[in-house]
C-alpha cells in the first residue's frame, strides 16, 4: 500500500467552492490533485447508512481513499476512556459501509498527565479494541500530531503500531 494525500474533513474552501455534502469531498480531494480524504466526526459518527454508501460509493468513482476519524483514546476516567470502544464500533461500521480499509485513531491527551501514563492508557485501550474487534478487516490508523501536549510524535505511534500487525501510522 502506498501513501495517500489528504484533508481531513470539509475546509472553508470546500464550502467557498460551493460544495456542500461530505458525499461531494472526493471530487473536491481529487480536484486538487490528492487522493485520501479523512470524514471527519468529532461530534460522533452521526450520518446513517444511505450517507456512508454514498460517501464510498463517490470515493471509489474517484479512486479517492477514505477513513473515519473521531477516537481519542488516552482519557483518565476509565468509564470516558472505554466509551472509546463503542467509538472505534461506530467507525467500524462506518468504514465497512464507506469501503474503507482504514480508521483515524488519535492516541490522546499528556495535558494532565505524563506521556508515560498517557501512552500506557493509550497502549491499553488499543489492545482492548482489537480484543474486542479480531475479525474486521478495517486497520486502525494511529494518527501522529505535532502539538506538544498531545500524544503523537512519530517514535509514540511507531511504538503503539508496534503491538499489532493491525495497527497502522498515519501522519496528520
Amino acid at each position: 500500500m502506498g501513501a495517500h494525500f489528504g484533508p481531513a474533513g470539509n475546509s472553508l474552501s470546500f464550502f467557498e467552492k460551493g460544495f456542500k455534502h461530505s458525499y461531494e469531498a472526493p471530487a473536491y480531494v481529487k480536484s486538487m490533485g490528492l487522493d485520501a480524504y479523512e470524514y471527519s466526526a468529532g461530534n460522533g459518527i452521526t450520518g446513517g447508512e444511505g450517507v456512508f454508501r454514498r460517501i464510498g460509493e463517490e470515493a471509489r468513482a474517484e479512486g479517492v481513499q477514505l477513513s473515519p476519524y473521531f477516537i481519542s483514546l488516552s482519557g483518565t476516567d476509565p468509564e470516558k476512556r472505554l466509551k472509546s470502544l463503542s467509538y472505534i464500533e461506530k467507525s467500524l461500521w462506518a468504514s465497512e459501509l464507506m469501503g474503507a480499509d482504514i480508521i483515524v485513531i488519535h492516541c490522546g491527551s499528556a495535558a494532565k498527565i505524563s506521556r508515560e501514563e498517557a501512552m500506557k492508557l493509550s497502549a491499553d485501550t488499543l489492545y482492548r479494541a482489537l480484543e474486542k474487534f479480531p475479525d474486521t478487516p478495517v486497520r486502525f490508523g494511529v494518527e501522529t500530531m505535532g502539538k506538544v501536549n498531545q500524544l503523537g510524535t512519530l517514535e509514540e505511534v511507531v511504538e503503539l503500531c508496534r503491538m499489532d500487525k493491525r495497527l497502522w501510522p498515519v501522519v496528520d
